[in-house]
């Protein structure tokens, strides 16, 4: 994998300063982007197709770095300003108020109640695993459901039910 990796990361940074001087986006998180794009690409292989694994990776990794320029110009979408850094995150944390921490408590135990009483069953065991970080089509075999699709509209309505959540 690190031979993978060192192979293929100039293109991913060549792809990555080439896209982000065109959204506005950060390079090296689109490049982290394209690295995920090349774990998939690794894990989704197929041997015995007819696309060389280079060139498979290649449109993976821009198909990945694409998709995070859509999502990042969806309205709704959090701007980038918006976004904390971990290595800040942890000296935030550690300077919060002890009040902050009691009503970030309380604010949590507020969505769970509302989660409990608004999702069903179902849809529960969906967000667990979901925000677990199993794929769709793992929450689906993992929960008997027919397939992947089912498993995006069960987010859906989670979606729906917890925008009303204040």
């Amino acid at each position: 994998m690190a031979s993978l990796i060192s192979d293929q990361l100039p293109f991913i940074r060549q792809k990555a300063a080439s896209a982000a001087s065109t959204c506005g986006l950060d390079a090296e998180d689109l490049a982290q982007e394209g690295l995920i794009g090349l774990l998939n690409a690794v894990r989704s292989f197929d041997f015995y197709g007819p696309a060389a694994f280079r060139t498979y990776a290649r449109t993976c990794i821009v198909n990945s770095i694409r998709s995070a320029m859509r999502s990042a110009s969806r309205p709704g979408a959090v701007p980038a300003r918006a976004v904390v850094p971990i290595d800040s995150a942890d000296e935030q944390c550690a300077a919060a108020d002890p009040q902050d921490i009691v009503v970030g408590r309380e604010e949590a135990t507020r969505l769970l109640q509302y989660v409990d009483k608004h999702l069903s069953p179902r849809e529960q065991q969906v967000l667990r695993l979901y925000l677990s970080g199993d794929s769709y089509a793992a929450v689906a075999g993992k929960l008997g459901l027919p397939d992947s699709k089912s498993v995006d509209n069960a987010l859906q309505r989670i979606r729906k039910k917890l925008k009303s959540f204040s």
